[in-house]
């Protein structure tokens, strides 16, 4: 596949459902670099959102003084899941796709050294983001800060499992 696609290609995925399936599946088995960077783009875009819907809760939260819109632990949860959130989900992916796009057009290359390696880095993403986001679920999200210095992260103050969720998420990402 050489990653162009005509507008005749694009008009029969888009009205023949059997075709639409196969686009689809195309798209997310990719190894183009291309697609792969759009890929990298559309989940950071997703990721943008929900960050932004943590900082609006943050901001809520601060607009006035003594405002009891959320708990304290809850605020320093979200505060944690928001910083994490910007920078691993949405900076590192948008950073990963612009270069994923750019890079080996500028220096020539057809495609990636190991595009599968590439295809699975960018897996990683987003299964790492539904893991960190699972440390909600799972007990409580973490109330760490997103730099995760002590004393916060020691025991007495982060016991939720929560927060085993998103050190492994951070793995992963």
């Amino acid at each position: 596949m050489n990653g162009t696609t005509t507008i005749a290609e694009f008009r029969d995925a888009v009205l023949d459902p059997a075709k639409r399936a196969h686009y689809r599946l195309a798209w997310l088995s990719t190894v183009d670099h291309k697609r792969i960077a759009v890929l990298y783009m559309l989940t950071a875009l997703v990721f943008f959102v929900i960050g932004g819907t943590e900082a609006l809760f943050i901001r809520l939260q601060l607009i006035v003084p003594n405002n009891h819109f959320l708990q304290p632990d809850t605020f320093n949860q979200l505060f944690t899941m928001h910083g994490t959130t910007m920078i691993f989900l949405v900076v590192m992916p948008v950073v990963f796709g612009l270069a994923n796009y750019v890079l080996p057009l500028q220096i020539g290359a057809r495609d990636m050294a190991f595009p599968r390696l590439n295809a699975f880095g960018f897996w990683c993403v987003p299964f790492g983001g539904i893991l960190l986001h699972f440390s909600v679920l799972a007990g409580g999200a973490p109330a760490v800060g997103w730099f995760s210095y002590a004393p916060l992260s020691e025991t007495p103050y982060s016991s939720s499992p929560g927060v085993d969720y998103w050190a492994v998420a951070l793995f992963v990402l």
